[in-house]
């Protein structure tokens, strides 16, 4: 049964309907059509905003990575000025290194226009005329260059049991630990309560990276029975030795005795990378640890208790000034020089003087603290089995690809390599046989 509207009679005699109670309905459906139609805009709007930020990441990602690498073959060629036009020059132009000149040079590169004019004007070219240099706009990189060579290479201790190496190793561990300012390092207990001496970490050292399960023995010893016990796996976190070469230095963390205060004080004297000898020319003021430890490893044997070698001050300061005379005089020439510059100081120091002549006040005051050190006797067969003087080899990049799109935004992105400039290259397509030498050991990339 339907209702027909009412009809309702006015005064006048006109008549009219009255309105159904559905006649608002369309008000209603075009509101919800509105509203849902705006929240699909609205998603529709966010999901583009997204995708076009996303995207535009990808992008600013893509070309940090380009310019990260840019800087790393761009170091690449300065490795290669260094060793084909520099390095041959060593006799005349002393031990001149490119990484030194790195945060002038990169900067014209990879910098803005006001690094690139500073490069310019110290080289004395206008700058803004050349064309190529820089990156364009809210984009650089940088790039960090350093060599390994001055560093103990801890990983010639390891792989197959070469004994003439691994007491080699042990030998300079355990000058270097000697000083007895390490003594509260290796006399009181660990977090696990144990005392470490000094033999058991330079020990252990060895032990973590030869492939036995035999205990090393210092000389004079050549062999051992015993097994290694260094309970890694007593430990909360259990763990075994690797009994292999060490695949980064941050692994050394892991064998026993090596703790924040180890690292602390001989982290940076460490590598796993390059050849067995250190190279003197290569070792920097700050590690001067090292420098000493080198020359208490390599003295006479009649000479062992010699009184400059029980006083740990005195050491350090012929160490620190023999590098100090090294910098400013051109760098060592060959380790005949450095034996003589230790055994004779005043004798070297005047062989110096009459080849250079420098008014610089540190190498006047590295030159009184040679010429008033007391001599110590190196035996050079020793030396030259530790140590050695020559061009660099190891170098580690650390380059860094930047897009700033706004002040608070940018994209970043680094790469850490090592470049091994003696390493023979198995996969190069190059016919050029000079690009067979020189390789990669290490990339990262983040």
């Amino acid at each position: 049964m339907t209702h027909s509207p009412e009809i309702i009679r006015s005064p006048g005699g006109r008549t009219r309907r009255r309105r159904g109670r559905q006649s608002g309905i369309a008000l209603i459906v075009a509101t919800v059509t509105i509203a849902v139609l705006g929240a699909v805009l609205g998603d529709f709007a966010f999901n583009a905003r997204v995708d076009l930020e996303a995207a535009a990441n990808a992008r600013d990602q893509l070309r940090a990575e380009y310019l990260a690498r840019s800087g790393i073959q761009l170091s690449r060629l300065l490795i290669k000025t260094q060793q084909a036009v520099i390095d041959p020059a060593r006799k005349y132009i002393g031990d001149m290194q490119i990484t030194d000149f790195v945060p002038y040079i990169i900067p014209a590169f990879g910098g803005d226009a006001d690094e690139r004019a500073g490069l310019g004007a110290m080289l004395g070219v206008d700058t803004g005329a050349l064309k190529g240099l820089g990156v364009g706009k809210g984009a650089r990189f940088d790039v960090i260059m350093a060599h390994e060579d001055g560093k103990l290479n801890i990983n010639c201790g390891g792989g197959l049991n070469d004994v003439p190496h691994q007491q080699m190793i042990y030998g300079v561990l355990q000058s270097l630990f000697w000083p007895p300012r390490y003594n509260r390092m290796f006399e009181r207990p660990d977090v696990d309560g144990q005392i470490n001496t000094r033999e058991d970490v330079a020990r252990a050292m060895v032990d973590w990276a030869d492939v036995d399960e035999s205990r090393f023995e210092p000389p004079p010893a050549t062999s051992s029975s015993s097994p290694e016990d260094y309970r890694y796996d007593a430990g909360r976190d259990p763990y075994k030795a690797h009994n292999q070469f060490y695949d980064t230095l941050e692994e050394l963390n892991l064998v026993r005795g090596v703790g924040d205060d180890f690292w602390g004080s001989f982290g940076e004297l460490f590598t796993v990378y390059g050849g067995c000898k250190v190279n003197l020319g290569a070792i920097k003021s700050e590690n001067w640890p090292l420098m000493a430890g080198i020359i208490r490893a390599t003295v006479k044997d009649d000479h062992k208790n010699d009184p400059v070698l029980l006083d740990d001050v005195l050491l350090a300061q012929a160490a620190q000034a023999v590098l100090g005379l090294a910098q400013m005089s051109g760098g060592f020439t060959s380790t005949n020089q450095f034996v003589q510059m230790i055994n004779d100081p005043a004798k070297a120091l005047q062989n110096i003087t009459s080849n250079q002549n420098s008014n610089s006040s540190a190498s006047s005051a590295s030159a009184s603290q040679v010429s008033g050190s007391t001599p110590v006797p190196l035996d050079n067969a020793k030396l030259n089995n530790i140590a050695t003087i020559g061009p660099r080899r190891i170098y580690r990049l650390d380059s860094t690809g930047i897009i700033q799109r706004t002040r608070e935004k940018k994209i970043q992105v680094h790469i850490r390599a090592i470049w091994d400039s003696q390493h023979f290259n198995q996969n190069t397509t190059s016919p050029d046989i000079n690009d067979r030498m020189g390789t990669w050991v290490y990339w990262r990339e983040d």
